[in-house]
């Protein structure tokens, strides 16, 4: 039985993320009677890793009518959470800090953009803000398996103890005067993305070090918050390779 702090996750790709990269989190795998036929992969990866597999009539997710399930689900174990300390601990030189992300579907998208980035870890406020649950999960596609999620109680004291450990905090504004290609990324890099319409709010942008915009044209003034994270991760990424040669 799942009890409270388990995420159920649903759809081919998704469950499959998850066989590949962290199958010992999956704690039941069902299948819709009849569904074996396009259920190849999941069939293969569920055998390798060893996990049973439910065969059940009909597939019913709690809360999420109608969803495109393509006949399987899983239910895995909630992602286990680090303090600061701990993802300070793995030396990291790339963060993301989260302010006040409420869609889930961003926070799923923004998760698998700072992983592909090769982020450490990605800091989650407790509240006012999107937690992980099976959107996140789904949306994320296995990303969540290559990070660290960090929930901090206070953000504004958890960029602060970032900064004394020798990290420059960049904050995502759409009004800035610098853009991110005129940007110095190197060095430790904590990059801090505000909520989906008001941005990052006035208490967060004192503690940023730099404040960078994405240059756009044709009167397009604001990108999805998702969007942007995965723009400017990867011009961190550029720079930072760059300065490897």
């Amino acid at each position: 039985m799942a009890d409270s702090r388990d995420i159920t996750i649903w759809g081919i790709h998704p469950v499959c993320e998850i066989l590949r990269s962290a199958p010992q989190q999956i704690k039941t795998l069902a299948i819709q009677t009849g569904s074996r036929h396009k259920l190849r992969e999941v069939l293969e990866l569920a055998e390798k890793s060893g996990i049973e597999i439910n065969s059940v009539a009909k597939i019913d997710i709690p809360g999420e009518a109608g969803a495109n399930h393509q006949g399987v689900l899983a239910v895995i174990k909630e992602n286990r959470l680090v303090d600061l300390e701990e993802l300070l601990g793995e030396n990291p030189t790339l963060v993301v800090a989260l302010d006040s992300i409420s869609d889930p579907h961003n926070l799923g998208a923004i998760i698998r953009s700072a992983a592909a980035a090769g982020a450490t870890g990605v800091l989650i406020p407790k509240d006012r803000a999107a937690q992980i649950t099976g959107t996140v999960v789904k949306v994320a596609a296995g990303a969540l398996a290559h990070l660290k999620i960090c929930r901090v109680t206070n953000l504004v004291d958890s960029l602060a103890r970032l900064k004394a450990a020798g990290f420059w905090i960049f904050g995502a504004a759409g009004e800035s005067d610098k853009t991110i290609y005129e940007a110095d990324f190197s060095g430790p890099i904590c990059l801090v993305i505000g909520s989906e319409g008001k941005g990052i709010r006035p208490l967060i942008r004192k503690q940023c070090d730099f404040l960078v915009k994405i240059p756009m044209q044709k009167k397009i003034n604001s990108l999805n918050a998702s969007v942007a994270a995965g723009i400017i991760l990867f011009e961190i990424v550029r720079q930072k390779e760059t300065t490897k040669k």
